[in-house]
């Protein structure tokens, strides 16, 4: 096979590992870009007008390359065989893969149950002072925590149950006390009071439970201030309470709701039930009964609207009632209030507010009736 490679490729074996080997080296650093060949490496090359050699057994498996037709040939079985490859047929399309199946849709999930509210904490102690000999001796709950006596070396009390903390500040007519729960009443100048019940003007201890109640002089009547909130045998409850909830809070706030036969002897010594008569001369005092209504209500707490102007302090609460044998009704609406008047054996008067009404009335009803209490002073 000598004769076909008579012409040595100025690519001979020894400068083709050495184009390789200057390859390889630059393989780190640059590429070295060959723009023309004009040897084809490992075959003869024919030129235009050149005829293929004899393909015998001789030279079985010899490659020629003519300028010609631009193709390579092989010797292969006697034959010079084309290396140029005939073009492929396209390849058919594949088919579209089929879609997925939807997937379903989820179940709403339930909602939540609501949590269950926390139950009311139960109402604080109140505290009140009470004048002894030496100094002051504290009553919370209607129990005696400690003793504050006069005097730079007096001993220290004992801790007292945390209830409604109160101020004073002096003003022109005595002190002014403003307390945490929002009653604020004033302490008028004058004398102690000599009958046991009242250690200064304008404040009513009642010595059976030490509660301490304002009190407010309307014309030539002394009156309680505040709904009555002492504790009876029977005859006397809480609005709203049950056998489980005795509705304290309520008292606190509005007084005790009391039949009639335990509100004629229920006021404290010194104090007693008002009649109609005394009833008719307070609304007089204020104005007239057609307007007794708005000077006598509360500034707060009476539903639509209904709050009057306290003019005098009187400070009427619209603590509702319990009918005979019923359920307790009308808190924020209506205040109903005792009288020592009987209209018959059965029925007795009572002064009756209404949120709308800025009149006061005089209505009789069954004894059997829970109604609020206010004293009036002997």
């Amino acid at each position: 096979m000598s004769n076909l490679f008579s012409k040595q490729s100025p690519w001979s074996c020894a400068a083709a590992a050495g184009a390789f080997a200057l390859l390889f080296v630059a393989c780190g650093d640059e590429v070295t870009e060959v723009t023309e060949v004009n040897q084809v490496v490992g075959m003869q090359v024919l030129e235009e007008g050149d005829a293929l050699p004899k393909c015998t057994a001789d030279n079985e498996g010899a490659m020629v390359y003519s300028v010609d037709s631009a193709a390579a040939y092989t010797c292969i079985g006697k034959k010079w065989v084309s290396m140029k490859g005939k073009d492929g047929k396209d390849g058919a399309d594949g088919k579209n893969g089929k879609d997925g199946a939807d997937g379903k849709n989820g179940k709403d999930g339930k909602n939540g149950t609501n949590g269950t509210n926390g139950t009311n904490g139960s109402s604080g102690k109140s505290c009140s002072a009470v004048a002894i000999d030496n100094g002051y001796k504290i009553v919370c709950g209607g129990d005696s925590v400690g003793v504050v006596l006069n005097g730079e070396n007096g001993a220290k009390g004992d801790t007292g149950v945390a209830g409604t903390s109160c101020s004073a500040e002096e003003d022109s007519v005595g002190v002014k006390i403003t307390c945490t729960d929002g009653k604020s009443f004033t302490l008028s100048n004058g004398a102690d009071g000599k009958d046991g019940i009242s250690f200064v003007d304008g404040v009513l201890i009642d010595p059976r439970d030490k509660q301490i109640y304002r009190v407010v002089t309307i014309g030539e009547q002394i009156w309680m201030a505040e709904n009555l909130n002492y504790v009876t045998a029977e005859g006397s409850s809480c609005y709203g309470e049950t056998d489980s909830d005795p509705k304290t809070e309520n008292c606190t706030q509005y007084g005790r709701l009391y039949t009639w036969a335990a509100a004629i002897d229920v006021c404290p010594p010194g104090w007693h039930l008002p009649d109609t008569t005394e009833w008719s001369k307070l609304f007089t005092a204020v104005g007239g009964i057609s307007i007794a209504g708005k000077k006598l209500k509360s500034q707060t707490g009476w539903s639509g609207g209904g709050n009057g102007t306290d003019a005098y302090g009187f400070s009427a609460l619209p603590a509702g009632y319990r009918p005979v044998g019923g359920r307790f009704i009308n808190v924020d609406t209506d205040a109903d209030i005792w009288s020592a008047t009987e209209s018959n054996s059965s029925n007795a008067y009572s002064l009756y507010l209404y949120c709308n009404y800025e009149r006061a009335e005089l209505n009789d009803h069954g004894k059997n009736c829970s109604f609020s209490v206010r004293c009036l002073k002997d």
